[in-house]
């Protein structure tokens, strides 16, 4: 029998996958000539933003409050 993967080890995996990902796009946008740096600072909310849902999706007593926001 195939032993499944822990919910922990799942969420671990997913989040280093994002980190590459992340790192590609600020990259792109530090070295492009068009000046796009001053998109910098919001990526890095909005990618932070989505990782923390992401780890806070499998805590199931935050769920009332993480819908709440949405």
């Amino acid at each position: 029998m195939i032993r499944r993967k822990g919910r922990l080890r799942r969420q671990l995996i997913i989040v280093g996958q994002a980190g590459g990902t992340i790192a590609d796009l600020v990259r792109g946008m530090w070295q492009s000539p068009g000046g796009r740096r001053w998109m910098i600072p919001l990526v890095v909310f909005l990618c932070s933003v989505g990782v923390i849902l992401t780890l806070a999706s499998g805590v199931q007593a935050l769920a009332p409050f993480i819908y709440s926001i949405f």
